[in-house]
């Protein structure tokens, strides 16, 4: 990795029915993964590990999905 951190990302996305949802994503040069969670604190923590380990944005998407496998409410917000 040269020199690049990770970073938060926040995307705002207006529903037909009026109501807006925020999702926490993370971008690390141009790789980017929009609204992972809208727990912006575990975003946050995972980014801080990814930037500790100064992952390779090449296993980025593995990680993530990791996270995402291990979020056990992930699926019923």
């Amino acid at each position: 990795m040269v020199n690049e951190k990770y970073e938060l990302t926040v995307t705002n996305t207006e529903h037909e029915e009026g109501e807006t949802h925020i999702g926490y994503g993370i971008r690390c040069g141009a790789h980017m993964v929009f609204d992972i969670s809208a727990d912006r604190e575990k975003i946050e923590s995972l980014i801080e590990r990814m930037n500790a380990n100064k992952l390779s944005p090449l296993h980025m998407m593995d990680v993530i999905e990791d996270f995402l496998a291990q979020d056990s409410d992930f699926f019923f917000r």
